[in-house]
């Protein structure tokens, strides 16, 4: 499958026209697969819990992790124009709260899974040790601290990282974000980092050759930000793939300049 110019996160909407707008935006400057993302907050395990009776205090919560959105009538509209994946996207604090929501079998409906984490304990438990596809450091994520050892961790595992664009382009998150970024180069050189829109509307979506211009006050010099959303972005639906099926997808890379650019028929489709 040609993937070409990837965002990783497009945040879905109940609109569809609003939607169809959003997707059109994306092919019409050259993008080629799209994830629409569906939030859920770690809140879905207190709002389980007040249904149950206050005898099962000893049940398992099982929280109520919403199905992917209909999108059907948009898939055969963008037939051929544009890959439309599924992602789900999990905020947290409490690292325990995630163990029973990775063993629930509507995951595999999500082509991602990525996670937010909202304070210390839980960023060094996504490195270390919970089978994520991505990490989405934003404004919720101000209070942790990224190390050497946390980074390394993270990327034995095959997890990225993702910027969102959208917060750049917010005056009010700007500072974070860039902030953020720059802590992702000095403890990683930027390995395995992502951009994707973050995108609630067509209004905020940008063409990947102006990302590739912004990454570059991200920390990213132009091979690193052409990769995050090509070459990057492919691995982590690799990655993705890989999870749901339960299985280790093996693909070698070599990480030379050369190897980094651009060949990709959506770059000529832009050009043209």
């Amino acid at each position: 499958m040609d993937y070409g110019f990837c965002d990783l996160c497009v945040h879905a909407s109940t609109n569809k026209r609003n939607l169809r707008e959003t997707l059109l935006k994306l092919y019409n400057v050259g993008y080629n697969t799209v994830a629409l993302n569906q939030n859920v907050d770690e809140n879905v395990f207190h709002n389980e819990k007040k249904k149950k009776k206050k005898t099962d205090e000893n049940d398992t919560v099982i929280p109520c992790i919403p199905e992917p959105i209909d999108v059907n009538d948009l898939l055969e509209e963008f037939k051929g124009k544009l890959n439309i994946l599924h992602r789900i996207t999990f905020s947290f604090s409490d690292p325990i709260k995630t163990h029973s929501l990775n063993q629930l079998p509507i995951l595999n409906k999500y082509n991602l899974y990525a996670i937010i984490p909202k304070s210390q304990v839980a960023f060094q438990f996504a490195c270390s040790q919970l089978n994520v596809d991505i990490i989405t450091i934003n404004s919720t994520s101000s209070h942790i601290k990224l190390s050497r050892k946390l980074y390394s961790q993270a990327i034995e595992k095959g997890i990225h990282f993702e910027i969102n664009y959208s917060d750049v382009i917010n005056t009010s998150t700007r500072k974070l974000a860039i902030y953020h970024s720059h802590l992702l180069y000095t403890f990683g050189k930027s390995k395995n980092v992502i951009i994707s829109s973050g995108a609630n509307n067509h209004y905020s979506i940008r063409n990947p050759y102006d990302i590739i211009n912004l990454a570059r006050l991200l920390g990213l010099n132009e091979v690193k930000a052409k990769c995050s959303i090509l070459q990057q972005a492919h691995r982590v639906l690799l990655k993705g793939e890989g999870r749901r099926c339960r299985k280790a997808i093996f693909r070698i890379y070599r990480d030379t300049d050369d190897d980094l650019k651009l060949h990709d028929p959506a770059a000529k489709r832009l050009k043209s």
